[in-house]
């Protein structure tokens, strides 16, 4: 930190009660999510449950990284991290693997709402790779962190009086920030200001919306809070990356890192209320809108089957 007078830093008090918050609460939520989908759920095997299970885990792995920061914050002014510098940078490395491995898994479940709601018939064949989908975010998330790992171990200059840096090298290098923003949030929340503005629209238009079987306001708030959400917990840290790219490093900056890196790790929680709890009603809707469309079409059979699917939604739920 800046010897710089002007600046002045938070109390490590806050960082302390913050991410043990989100500790506490983060390992519950998570893992009751994933207790749900594997152990409730062993057969459901729609790509929904797929993409809620790979964001669970991902959450769960970024909590665990938590104690460390915490460890970070609760020792005294001046403590050594040498003797643990290649563990705070495995760590370190994987926070951001689980974080923006959350972010592209959030917009992967925003764009198969999309898909299965406003085309569920023809998108059947393109959903049904959602696990593919999935490795392939851990694969590119892997390579991007292994990248990272070996930068950090080979550069003699990295700072190593604290776990968590508060100016990490990387933030301060141009092609991985540019990577980070276009790729790592600016697509992403395209995709889901996309998905969400075409799922809104699909059913406004829809004969369940007209005759008030699905609560369009409803919708619109659950949309709504999840790019809130999506916003609160990722713009600040990504606005953090730009500033180091735009003005010097200084204390102000290295202080609206820490803060903006809690309020990413915030997700972890957020996201199990945002999207776990809605999950049932996005897959009614969903089931309702098949057994619309496969009546339009004359599909007796798939008709048939979405009943029973449906009936079987609606008996679990009474």
């Amino acid at each position: 930190m800046s010897n710089n007078s002007s600046c002045q830093s938070l109390s490590p008090t806050v960082y302390l009660s913050g991410y043990s918050i989100i500790l506490t609460l983060g390992l519950f939520l998570n893992i009751t999510a994933l207790w749900f989908f594997i152990v409730r759920l062993p057969s459901l095997r729609s790509p929904t449950k797929v993409y809620m299970k790979n964001l669970a885990f991902a959450d769960f792995l970024l909590v665990c990284m938590l104690p460390l920061m915490i460890y970070q914050h609760a020792a005294p002014l001046g403590t050594d991290f040498e003797n643990i510098r290649t563990l705070c940078i495995v760590a370190g490395t994987f926070l951001l693997l689980n974080m923006y491995g959350s972010i592209f898994l959030l917009a992967c479940i925003s764009l198969d709402r999309c898909l299965a709601l406003c085309f569920p018939l023809r998108s059947r064949s393109f959903r049904r790779f959602a696990p593919w989908f999935c490795a392939g975010v851990w694969m590119l998330n892997l390579g991007a962190c292994a990248t990272l790992f070996f930068r950090h171990t080979s550069n003699s200059t990295d700072s190593t009086n604290e776990c968590f840096s508060s100016h990490p090298p990387v933030v301060t290098m141009r092609a991985p920030t540019i990577a980070s923003l276009l790729i790592g949030f600016l697509v992403p929340l395209g995709i889901m200001v996309v998905s969400s503005c075409s799922l809104l629209r699909a059913v406004s238009k829809s004969q369940s919306a007209q005759d008030g079987t699905v609560n369009r306001r409803k919708l619109i708030h659950m949309l709504s809070a999840n790019l809130a959400i999506f916003l609160f917990c990722f713009l600040p840290y990504h606005a953090v990356l730009l500033s180091y790219q735009i003005w010097e490093r200084n204390c102000i900056l290295q202080e609206a890192y820490k803060i903006a890196l809690l309020m990413a790790c915030s997700n972890t929680v957020l996201d199990p209320i945002a999207y776990y709890f809605a999950t049932e009603t996005m897959q009614k809707k969903i089931v309702e809108e098949k057994i619309r469309l496969a009546g339009g079409s004359g599909g007796e059979t798939e008709k048939n089957s979405n009943v029973n699917l449906l009936a079987r939604h609606k008996g679990t739920q009474a």
